[in-house]
This record gives C-alpha cells, sequence and structure tokens, in this order.
C-alpha cells in the first residue's frame, strides 16, 4: 500500500477518533446544558401563567379554557393544575410529532428537564398549584444538528489535511524516488550511485548504497588491473606491448569462426627490412626504443577502434586486424603510415622500408590461407623500392565485386525477411549436472533452398542496415521455439537492438503480447556492443527485467579494461569467450582469466558461462574454476 493511502486511512482513522471523542463530551455537555435551560425554561413559563391566572377572576370553565389555551399554545408534553387540597382541577398533556434526532441519541444522551412549579393565588387566598413540562424533542434535534455540524467540520478538516498532507508528502518523499531508483538497479545488479537526499533518514539509506556501489567498482577495478597485469605477461610482447603471435592468431582464428558481423573484415601486416642491419647502425637501445614507440601508436589506434588488435608475428612482422572493415587497403595504409611516423620522428626512415600487404578475410577461411596470401602479398611488395601496399586474395574469397555482392544479398536477405526464412538452430548450454540452462538460438537463412550460417550473412546485414529487422525476427524466432518445445531460449541480438530507441519498445509490446513464454526468454548481446552502447544496454535491460526476461553479454574476456562497467549494466549472465576457454586446461594464461570472470560473476551474482568448450578436460577445467554452464562443440557431441 502506498504512503498516500496509508497518509488517508491514518487521517480518516484520526478523525473518527476525534469527531468520537468530540461529539460525545459535546453532546454529554449540550445535553446538561440544554436540560438545565429547559428546567429554566418550565419555571419561568409557570411563574408567568400561575401570574396570569392570579390576577383573574376565572369561573372553573373560563380557567379549564385558558389553561387548554396555553397548552395549545407552548410545546408543553402536560399542564396540571392542583386546588390547595391535592385535589387535580386541570390536567392535560399532549403529544407531539418525534423530531430528527434517532432514537439511540436520546438513549446515550437522554435530557431529563424539571417540570415548572407555580403557586395560582387570588390576593391572599391560594387557589392551587400549577405544574408544567415543556417538551423536550427540540432540544433532542438541537442536540443532533450539533453532531451533524461538528462532523461536516470535521470532515471538511480531513479533506484538507490530507490534500495538505499529501502536497507534503510528496514533498517530502521527492527524494525517496532516487532511492528507489537506486534499490531497483541494485536489485538488477546495477550497482549505481546518486546524490544523497537532504531527508536524514533517506540519506542514510543511500550513503549505505553509495558505499556498496563504490566498493563493488572498486573491486572491478582491482581485477581489471590484475588482469591486465597477467596479460602483459602471457600475451603481449614485452619490448612493444602489444599482442604476440599466438595471441594475435588467437583473435584472428576467433573472428574467423564468429558467426557475428565480425566473420568479415581485414587484415594487415607491415614489415620493418633491415632490422638486424638497423641494430647495428643505430645501437639495440635506440631500436628498442623505436619498437616500444612503435607500439605505443598503434595501441592508440585500437583505444578509438575498440574491436581492432595488432600485433608483432616476429622482429619485423607488425598485424593489423580490423573486423568489420571491407577496405583493407585502408587498414594497410594506416598501419604502414603509423609506423613510418614513428619512424621518421626517430630520423630511421632512411634505413628501412615498409612493404605492406593486406587481406580480406570472410567466414570460412583459415588461417593458413590468410597468412599464406598475406606472406605472398609480402614478398611481392618487399621487391620493389617504394614500399607499396599490396592487396592479396583470399584463398576462399569471391571474384564478385563488392558492389555486385552488396546488391545480391541485399536482394537475397529483403526477401528473406519478407517471406519469414530466417530460423534459428539451438545448442544446449548445460550446467555442472547436466541440466539445461537455455538453448542457444543462433540465427540461419534459408538462400535459394541453401542454409547459410550468420557468419556467412550477419557481415552483410550490418552493411545492408538490416540489423534491426533481423533481431525482431530473431526474437520472434525464440518465442516460437519456446511455445513449441517449452525449453527456456536464448536470442543472439546485434548493437542494433542497443543503438535504435524503438528496438525496446518494440520488444517489451511483443513480449506484453506473448507473456505466457516470455519468462523462458533470454536475450544476450556482444560484449562490445554492451561496453560501447552502455546506455541502450541498460535501457533494454529495465525493460527486459520488467519483463521476466533475462539478459546476458556474451564473447566476454577482450575489454578488460571495461570490466568496472560490467556493475552498471544490469546483466544476469555473462559468457567467456571461447579464444579464453580453449585450451584452458593446460593454459594457465586462460585459466586466470577465467577465475576471475568466475568470481567476479559470483560477486556480482551472475552466473559465468564457458562458449566453446570442445573437449571433456576443458569442461571439467572451467567447472573447476567456477563455471555456472557451459556450451561448444563438447555440449553438442554429448546431447
Amino acid at each position: 500500500m502506498s504512503l498516500y493511502k496509508q497518509l488517508w486511512i491514518a487521517l480518516g482513522a484520526l478523525m473518527l477518533v476525534v469527531f468520537s471523542a468530540t461529539f460525545a463530551i459535546n453532546s454529554v455537555s449540550s445535553s446538561r446544558y440544554l436540560e438545565q435551560q429547559l428546567s429554566i425554561k418550565n419555571s419561568d413559563d409557570a411563574t408567568r401563567i400561575a401570574m396570569s391566572l392570579s390576577q383573574q377572576s376565572l369561573d372553573p370553565v373560563l380557567l379549564e379554557v385558558q389553561l387548554a389555551a396555553q397548552l395549545d399554545q407552548g410545546s408543553y408534553e402536560y399542564i396540571e393544575l392542583r386546588d390547595p387540597n391535592g385535589k387535580v382541577v386541570f390536567s392535560r398533556g399532549t403529544m407531539l410529532a418525534e423530531g430528527q434526532a434517532p432514537g439511540w441519541i436520546k438513549d446515550l444522551f437522554p435530557i431529563h428537564s424539571l417540570p415548572g412549579v407555580a403557586e395560582v393565588t387570588n390576593g391572599w387566598k391560594q387557589l392551587g398549584t400549577l405544574s408544567l413540562k415543556s417538551h423536550d424533542g427540540f432540544a433532542y434535534d438541537e442536540l443532533w444538528n450539533g453532531g451533524k455540524r461538528t462532523l461536516l467540520a470535521l470532515v471538511v478538516a480531513i479533506v484538507l489535511a490530507g490534500a495538505i498532507g499529501t502536497m507534503l508528502l510528496r514533498v517530502i518523499l521527492n527524494p525517496l524516488a532516487d532511492v528507489v531508483s537506486q534499490a531497483q538497479a541494485i536489485g538488477q545488479r546495477r550497482f549505481i550511485t546518486v546524490p544523497e537526499p537532504w531527508t536524514t533518514e533517506f540519506a542514510e539509506v543511500t550513503r549505505s548504497m553509495n558505499e556498496l556501489a563504490r566498493r563493488v567498482r572498486e573491486m572491478l577495478s582491482r581485477e581489471s588491473e590484475r588482469l591486465a597485469r597477467q596479460r602483459e605477461v602471457s600475451d603481449l610482447d614485452p619490448n612493444t606491448g602489444i599482442l604476440q603471435r599466438e595471441a594475435f592468431m588467437g583473435r584472428l582464428r576467433a573472428r574467423l569462426e564468429s558467426e557475428g558481423v565480425d566473420a568479415n573484415g581485414s587484415v594487415a601486416m607491415v614489415r620493418l627490412s633491415d632490422l638486424a642491419r638497423m641494430n647495428q647502425i643505430f645501437g639495440r637501445q635506440p631500436m628498442d626504443t623505436a619498437l616500444k614507440e612503435i607500439g605505443s601508436a598503434l595501441r592508440r589506434l585500437t583505444v578509438t577502434e575498440t574491436e581492432w588488435a595488432v600485433g608483432r608475428l616476429n622482429g619485423s612482422d607488425f598485424c593489423l586486424l580490423a573486423p568489420q572493415e571491407d577496405h583493407p587497403k585502408k587498414v594497410g595504409e594506416a598501419l604502414q603510415r603509423i609506423i613510418l611516423e614513428v619512424l621518421k620522428r626517430l630520423s630511421m626512415q632512411d634505413k628501412t622500408s615498409l612493404p605492406t600487404a593486406c587481406i580480406e578475410y570472410n567466414s570460412g577461411d583459415s588461417i593458413g590461407q590468410i597468412m599464406t596470401g598475406l606472406d605472398g602479398a609480402l614478398l611481392a611488395a618487399d621487391e620493389e623500392s617504394n614500399s607499396p601496399v599490396n592487396i592479396a586474395s583470399p584463398g576462399s574469397g569471391t571474384v564478385t565485386p563488392a558492389r555486385e555482392q552488396a546488391s545480391q544479398w541485399r536482394t537475397d536477405l529483403t526477401l528473406a525477411l519478407q517471406e519469414n526464412r530466417l530460423l534459428i538452430e539451438t545448442y544446449p548450454v548445460l550446467d555442472r549436472h547436466g541440466q539445461i540452462i537455455h538453448e542457444e538460438g543462433m540465427v540461419r537463412v534459408r538462400i535459394k533452398d541453401q542454409i547459410r550460417n550468420a557468419g556467412e550473412f550477419m557481415p552483410w546485414v550490418h552493411r545492408l542496415d538490416l540489423s534491426g529487422e533481423v533481431d525482431r525476427s530473431v526474437v520472434r524466432l525464440a518465442i516460437k521455439n519456446i511455445s513449441r518445445t517449452g525449453k527456456p531460449t536464448c536470442a543472439n541480438l546485434t548493437a542494433s537492438s542497443l543503438t535504435d530507441t524503438t528496438f525496446a519498445v518494440w520488444f517489451e509490446e511483443y513480449l506484453l503480447e506473448h507473456r505466457e513464454n516470455d519468462s523462458n526468454l533470454s536475450i544476450e548481446v556482444g560484449e562490445a556492443a554492451a561496453y560501447t552502447h552502455s546506455d541502450g544496454f541498460r535501457r533494454l535491460s529495465q525493460r527486459a527485467h520488467g519483463l521476466g526476461v533475462k539478459i546476458g553479454v556474451e564473447h566476454m574476456g577482450y575489454r578488460i579494461s571495461d570490466i568496472g562497467k560490467l556493475s552498471e549494466l544490469g546483466v544476469d549472465y555473462i559468457k567467456i569467450d571461447g579464444l579464453f576457454v580453449r585450451d584452458i586446461d593446460t593454459n594457465s594464461g586462460n585459466q586466470a582469466l577465467f577465475r576471475t570472470y568466475a568470481n567476479i560473476a559470483q560477486s556480482l551474482g551472475l552466473s559465468c558461462i564457458a562458449e566453446g568448450v570442445s573437449s571433456a578436460n576443458e569442461m571439467e577445467a572451467v567447472f573447476e574454476l567456477g563455471a555456472s554452464g557451459v556450451c561448444g562443440k563438447a555440449i553438442q557431441h554429448k546431447s
């Protein structure tokens, strides 16, 4: 019950008590007062009539007529005249109509006025004794009307007090809205801080919750720093601070195996020629300084392009991975330009050349094909003197021009969306005991009687700005799967679901039409999208939680520096990318990373799921490290 309702009830109850007490006290006082006034009136009327009779010489007939006239003119209950011997000379009463006062008023507050008595004389001779009593009906009516006036006054007082109290309460409770919002956010695992309200009691609650949010952020910040230090030891080249060969190849492999929009992109490689001769010319220490500055410049590139990755494959080869970038030459030129600027600043550009190769990768390509194409183009560029940027042909690449490909994909995808030819393949996500957490729905499209996986068409969905329509279709398909199988189902959404403000509204309206299935629905977006569009994620998260839908972040582990944002997103679970699960039973770096994420998830009350588990040993290892669930080839084979 709201405080406003409680206020009105409290005021009503208080006023009822006040009215009851006031009515009782006033009624008792009024009844005694009216009783006293009636007694005085009876005495005065008796004296007046007796004096009138004493001044006249009346025979018995005229006496009876005059007393009857007084009885008819006044509101008397009775008039009686007795002679000196006590014999009744005249006695008559009258019955007046009942007044407005209810019977219970007469029972609770009786009025017993004393009759008026006066002597009737003729000179010194006593003629008799006159007694009379006024009717008490009008007194009860006055008592009843006074009670009604008191009740009306109290009702008006209740309304005024309630209205004023409501306005005052609204002002007093205005800071409570922020306190409630913060409490709801923490309940949704969003550890936010709000300004302390001026109300002392609310301020104490807010101060405690703000302290909790600060401690969570500090914990996440410490874990982020610790992971970054571990990553420097295991994944980063000590001289340049960028990825070593093995770590870079792992990133490339993950992109080639992806089923998202990053399954297409570009890779560029620059070779710092004559590195050994430069060491002899400039010395070891200046060259180490040059390599560090090259590494710093390349790291700055990944600050603005958070999905890009740079690596040093060997002493002289530097590589740049640019997901979703379909202009490989642009990537190659950027990599070459950055390194050349550093060399010019150190006056080393004349002692080396920078042959560059670039290639576009697509879903289905292998690392061998990509690297073979790069090596061939790089050898050709190395033979030329002007450090050209050569574009290599991928081993599985299409020879169809990009413009024709875009036109064909637009036609095929638009028709597929119109004809509802999108579908989802589900893969189980299981807990430690083999119980299903949910089925992960991977989107597929049927084009010309051929099923195409997401890695083939999702990059084109992104380029052609069809992500919003695909996201809506995926949600519909997930709901249908729940309705058909009764199993919890997860829908994978793109960044468009966070950037398009209309999607959250559509999502809520659609789920309200399918309330019987929404509690079994989960939705998730990639780590990069969740961190980059955190406001959109929180907006979608709030709507999802209001409908009983779980929301998660997949492919986590790349953006270690953004771990602190996890406390503000409001997620229900996280999925660690398969890159950091591969060989986790033997890879100490992946073990440390996964253990940290699992501990963070446990601290925040989240589930931590391992993606891409490919063997029983990996499955056993991730559960030992704190995983809540697993998915991947090993699970699919097992199921």
